[in-house]
């Protein structure tokens, strides 16, 4: 066993899994439980597992969910790791996680999967059995092509959409300005720098389906080196006589919006970039139920752009 995966519920009892259920029984009769609200089921390599599992430990302080963490591997009887809310499956192989998963999630609750990594042809068999998926891989591009196929079926989404929610609240509020808006056909070109170019690529849909554009709006996305802990690092829209641009401010907790040329007079605003740690994404996740059809406009268009 790997040292990622011994470190998946380290406290947790180790049972076989056959006798999982049975152990399961037994803990809900020993103990009061308080009352779960979900069925979270993080799925992905063994190195990538701990810190959703000590993020969902932290959401789970406020909001009771079982959470079901499952490391992908070679095992058809993978060992199992049992606490009082939470379910470690070591180094099961890909081809069992539907069957794992339709087994031990609470049937009458919500199921949310939280995609980190993984065999693809795993992601379909889990995907029909989420009330609501959410991606979260290093390099998304199959990924995404695999998932948007199942937005009828589950609600889709991916945090780099939930990273991006103060940029996106933002420049909105902007548009909200009449010139602004009435200016919206008018822009003629896109950039954006930022460290990750799938959160650019997303942003870039968001706005090319928001905006209807056409392909005569050039949409130029630049890789910045930044540090890694934000996704963005600017985003300008050019328009005839307009210039709109956010951009990170030096103390990289702001994040400042501008407007400027044309009739209107400089507009500035400044937001706080907010919570980024992982357990704040996932608490957010959390609490949303329904299909975000922003969210589902935005990947298919990027899904259309250039790699």
């Amino acid at each position: 066993m790997s040292a990622q995966a011994a470190a998946l519920l380290p406290e947790g009892a180790v049972v076989a899994f056959v006798d999982l259920e049975a152990t399961l029984v037994r803990i809900r009769e020993r103990r009061r439980m308080r009352a779960l609200t979900a069925t979270v089921v993080v799925i992905g390599e063994a190195a990538r597992l701990p810190d959703a599992a000590a993020a969902l430990d932290r959401v789970g302080e406020t909001g009771g969910v079982r959470t079901i963490l499952i490391s992908e591997g070679e095992e058809s009887t993978p060992t199992v790791r049992v606490t009082d809310d939470s379910i470690a499956l070591l180094g099961l192989a890909p081809r069992f996680h539907d069957n794992a998963v339709a087994a031990l999630r609470l049937s009458s609750l919500p199921t949310v999967v939280w995609w980190r990594g993984g065999a693809l042809d795993a992601l379909e068999g889990v995907a029909d059995l989420a009330d609501r998926l959410v991606l979260d891989v290093d390099d998304p591009a199959e990924v995404w092509r695999r998932a948007i196929t199942h937005i009828e079926r589950t609600a889709l989404t991916d945090l780099r959409w939930t990273r991006l929610t103060r940029w996106r609240a933002l420049l909105a509020h902007l548009f909200d300005l009449p010139d602004v808006r009435a200016r919206a056909a008018t822009v003629r070109r896109l950039t954006i720098d930022g460290a990750d170019p799938a959160s650019a690529k997303l942003f870039a849909g968001w706005l090319r389906s928001s905006l209807r554009w056409t392909n005569g709006t050039a949409i130029d996305l630049r890789r910045s080196a930044g540090d890694g802990a934000l996704p963005l690092e600017s985003v300008t829209l050019s328009a005839d006589d307009l210039e709109i641009a956010l951009h990170v401010r030096p103390s990289r907790t702001c994040l400042e919006a501008s407007v400027r040329g044309g009739n209107i007079a400089t507009v500035s605003r400044v937001v706080p970039l907010g919570d980024s740690a992982l357990r704040a994404l996932i608490s957010e996740e959390l609490g949303v139920r329904a299909r975000d059809t922003a969210f589902e406009r935005a990947l298919a268009a990027a899904l259309e752009m250039p790699a």
